[in-house]
């Protein structure tokens, strides 16, 4: 009888053991996650500016969108033929509601209602997730992603390009 409750013990600290590492593996796996989708969304806005040309250096019109600020009003770019000035903030609203923090905000809102952007409950982006671009005079861009990661610290991606 002895024996058994012993190799009940044992085995009971055998699956708490095991549970413990499937949780530190989700936690690391999701953690894995949202770093590859912030290194995904700056690259998007990097492919953005690449793609239009406005500004001297080329990409200087993107300049000094910042962290905290709101998404900037766009029209639809999508079913409009818009200016290069104009898709610059198409672009920078997109990104900015794609990023997360805005989710809420009126002009990410407007995009989902015209189907530019998924439903928040289908890509809510991430948490707290938001974005800033900075253009050197020398053409150098840099795009960085910052988010609250699951222990409540901020994470950052900076991704650096030459325009």
């Amino acid at each position: 009888m002895v024996e058994l409750l012993v190799a009940v013990l044992v085995m009971g600290i055998g699956v708490l053991g095991i549970t413990g590492l499937q949780v530190v593996s989700l936690q690391n796996n999701r953690a894995a996650l949202m770093q590859a989708d912030a290194t995904q969304l700056a690259y998007s806005m990097l492919d953005r500016i690449r793609a239009n040309p406005a500004g001297t250096p080329r990409g200087q019109a993107y300049n000094g969108l910042a962290i905290d600020a709101d998404p900037p009003s766009a029209g639809n770019c999508v079913a409009n033929n818009c200016s290069a000035a104009q898709m610059v903030n198409f672009d920078q609203a997109l990104w900015k509601c794609q990023l997360g923090k805005f989710n809420d905000h009126e002009e990410c809102i407007s995009l989902r209602d015209n189907d530019l952007l998924p439903a928040d409950t289908l890509q809510p982006g991430l948490p707290n997730g938001d974005g800033a671009v900075v253009i050197s005079g020398a053409g150098m861009i840099q795009v960085t992603v910052q988010w609250s990661g699951l222990d409540g610290a901020v994470r950052t991606v900076l991704v650096e390009s030459q325009g």
